[in-house]
């Protein structure tokens, strides 16, 4: 695979790969948009137990993964993994497939996949992500991106 679209994100100390990015200009479906992150984070550069890490995933899928601001956030933590990797997508007309509180529209994922000895790395990283879903001007410069390069941007 060819990592050209990798990159380092440091949160708050914590060095974080972002591994894929992707811009859905129609409706996907959530199951279609997660297993098109899971593979390219599979395929990242830290080894980690595939089968094992996509069980964590689909529990954490059943219990809720929708963080509120238009956010999806699937996340687990993966024993020995090296660093913490993400994967962002961005989906203007939504996400669909997935039950959400409300009537809401789910137009962000972030998949999320930390080190298991380290929760602070899981929490700083899903902080992070509040905090940048929070803030006006961040949310509508990623709701007005048209390419998978100005996704990564937002997180340079």
């Amino acid at each position: 695979m060819n990592y050209e679209n990798l990159f380092l994100v440091i949160f708050f100390g914590f060095k974080m790969a972002l591994i894929y990015t992707k811009y859905y200009a129609q409706a996907e479906t959530f199951g279609r948009a997660l297993g098109f992150a899971y593979d390219a984070l599979v395929h990242g550069p830290c080894a980690f137990d595939a089968n094992a890490t996509w069980k964590g995933l689909v529990d954490r899928v059943k219990q809720g993964v929708y963080m509120g601001e238009g956010l999806l956030l699937p996340h687990t933590r993966v024993p020995g993994l090296a660093q913490p990797l993400m994967a962002f997508v961005v989906c203007p007309e939504g996400l669909t497939g997935i039950e959400i509180r409300g009537g809401e529209k789910a137009k962000f994922m972030c998949v999320l996949l930390s080190p298991a000895e380290s929760a602070t790395a899981h929490t700083m990283v899903i902080a992070d992500m509040a905090k940048k879903m929070l803030n006006p001007e961040w949310k509508a410069q990623a709701l007005n991106v048209t390419t998978d390069a100005e996704i990564k941007a937002l997180f340079e």
